[in-house]
């Protein structure tokens, strides 16, 4: 509640044509009202997921879920709501003793299937990025072609951070990093 009241005193903020002072708090989420940044909720589990899609709808926001192991159960919901996805370390044990021990190898093919915009992160502490090839390796392995997991560590983040138009890919005229 103390989120929602947040950002609705923000938006009547943003509405306003007028101040008579800056409200920096404010002023900063001025590009998730106009759309051109995205929401980034950390969560996991599909209550913490559906909480965050009605809140981003409430606000019209457009929702980046970060972590979301469970977004493979509800991949379908994330592809009808516009709803990208980074996924955390899919290296890792699965969520609960009752999924697949390898359901988080499985989880970007699952999002790739439903058609969602995910894209794989590495957050474990020792090896911070390194194991991006890795994991994209992994993702190949479980079910995406070479080319889907390729996309899910260099066009796919570029997308979900609207840079697709500077980075991503190795073209004229764009960022190769």
């Amino acid at each position: 509640e103390e989120a929602r009241s947040f950002f609705q005193e923000a938006k009547v903020y943003l509405n306003e044509k007028t101040h008579t002072a800056t409200n920096l708090k404010f002023e900063a989420t001025r590009g998730l009202f106009d759309g051109s940044k995205p929401f980034f909720v950390h969560c996991d589990l599909v209550k913490e997921m559906l909480a965050a899609i009605n809140f981003a709808k409430e606000f019209n926001f457009k929702l980046v879920l970060v972590g979301a192991t469970d977004s493979w159960m509800i991949a379908d919901i994330l592809k009808d709501n516009n709803v990208a996805v980074i996924l955390g370390e899919i290296h890792s044990l699965p969520a609960t003793e009752d999924d697949a021990v390898d359901q988080p190898y499985k989880t970007p093919a699952a999002l790739q299937k439903a058609g969602v915009l995910f894209c794989l992160n590495d957050t474990h502490d020792q090896s911070r990025f390194r194991n991006l090839a890795f994991n994209a390796g992994t993702a190949a392995t479980y079910g995406l072609t070479k080319e889907q997991a390729l996309s899910a560590v260099t066009l796919n983040p570029a997308k979900i951070l609207g840079i697709e138009d500077k980075t991503g890919t190795i073209e004229t005229g764009k960022d190769t990093n």
